[in-house]
């Protein structure tokens, strides 16, 4: 048992640092200058599914060891409506403080998303797996989820650094009227937004991700997201 677990504490510290290593702005540089960029996203692609299909084994191999928690089933239930609707819209609007570094262009607005996070597909893929934990209350989740979690949201704030190293004037404006933590600049009258400047075809496209994953967990996971109470409600 214990031989499980250290292969999947090892994995999630290999596939967690490997990406921090080779995105570290001194590697990434030196590996762009050797490779230039096409080989090293390549390179960067190729280490992050090899050590992720490992990972995904290792977590499937570890025996069942629950952890003195309460398992908080519907934790999930009410913070995954917000993560999908975070991911889907950080993968449809462009971000000038993602990789590509998109540029917002001359007077154009703030989109409405990136005024709640600057990092919405990382807050939401890293809300995804800390909701999971809360549900999970188990040895091997714990480790496999927060290895996620983990680089979903300090890669998220590491992005959000380099940026900010960076100076582009795009990201600059940006800061001006967003936060890097969900909410905070709306809260603190930094910046105003509405579901009008969100888009309400990219919010009805992650409560359409949210019912999707919803609807396909039991068959595809093997467990039922939800009480068996709640279901038979669902279910009429």
């Amino acid at each position: 048992m214990n031989e499980a677990f250290n292969e999947l504490v090892l994995l999630s510290v290999m596939f967690v640092g490997s990406h921090f290593l080779m995105s570290h702005p001194p590697v990434r540089k030196f590996l762009i200058h050797r490779w230039r960029e096409g080989p090293y996203r390549v390179v960067y692609g190729t280490v992050a599914v090899i050590l992720f299909v490992q990972l995904l084994l290792a977590f499937k191999a570890t025996p069942d060891v629950a952890l003195p928690f309460v398992a908080l089933t519907l934790v999930p239930v009410y913070v995954m409506p917000l993560a999908c609707i975070l991911i889907f819209c950080g993968y449809t609007t462009g971000n000038p403080s993602a990789l590509g570094l998109e540029s917002l262009g001359k007077d154009k607005p703030v989109p409405g998303i990136l005024k709640i996070t600057r990092q919405p597909a990382m807050w939401g893929v890293g809300l995804f797996f800390l909701s999971h934990m809360a549900a999970n209350p188990r040895v091997a989740e714990w480790i496999f989820f927060g290895a996620l979690a983990v680089l979903a949201l300090l890669g998220g704030f590491f992005l959000d650094q380099r940026k900010h190293d960076e100076g582009h004037a795009d990201w600059k404006a940006l800061v001006a009227q967003s936060s890097f933590v969900p909410f905070v600049a709306v809260l603190s009258g930094k910046a105003r937004v509405t579901p009008g400047q969100i888009g309400w075809l990219r919010l009805l496209g992650g409560l359409v991700l949210f019912a999707v994953l919803l609807a396909a967990h039991e068959a595809v996971i093997g467990v039922a997201p939800l009480p068996p109470e709640l279901m038979l409600i669902i279910q009429g």
